[in-house]
Order: structure tokens, then C-alpha cells, then sequence
């Protein structure tokens, strides 16, 4: 029973990092594209894609009541949002030939 239980806590502090680390890597990406407000190569169908891939991810964590993933995709959720709205607010309208 021991064995177990430690290896439980193995990979929940496994689960827990990576729910850190995650939303993490996005807040880089969203400081210099609120600081440059150019977001020009980051592409709306990655975007979309990616939402809908933390939606249903966060689906299938509440439903199974795993913590450390649903944390993580809601907070990577509302990173990516924050880049796609930034992305329609700064977007050029202009047409350079």
C-alpha cells in the first residue's frame, strides 16, 4: 500500500508541474504581443484549434475529476483567448502592396 501511495503522489506532483509549466510557456508569447501589438504570424486557425482541444480537455478532466489538467487548460484557455482577442484588436486593416 505504500508503494502505491508514493507513487501516486509521484505523478501527481508530475501532473501539478506540468499544469504549471504549461499555462507558463503562453505568458511570454502574450507579453510581447500585448508590448509590440503585432500578431501577425500567430494564426487564427492554431487559435481555434487550440481552444477547442483545451475545451474538451477540460471537459474530460472535470468529468474524470483530474485536477491538475483542468486547472491547466483553463488557465492556458484564458492565455490563448487573451491572444486571439489582442489578435482582432490589433489586427491591421491596412493593405500594403
Amino acid at each position: 500500500m505504500c508503494e502505491e501511495y508514493d507513487e501516486y503522489n509521484i505523478y501527481m506532483v508530475c501532473g501539478y508541474i506540468s499544469g504549471i509549466l504549461f499555462p507558463l510557456s503562453l505568458i511570454p508569447q502574450v507579453y510581447k504581443s500585448y508590448k509590440t501589438k503585432t500578431l501577425n504570424d500567430i494564426s487564427y486557425y492554431w487559435q481555434i484549434t487550440f481552444m477547442v482541444s483545451l475545451i474538451c480537455a477540460i471537459i474530460y478532466s472535470v468529468y474524470y475529476d483530474l485536477k491538475p489538467i483542468y486547472l491547466s487548460s483553463i488557465l492556458e484557455l484564458i492565455l490563448i483567448l487573451s491572444l486571439t482577442i489582442m489578435k482582432y484588436i490589433y489586427r491591421n486593416d491596412t493593405v500594403i502592396i
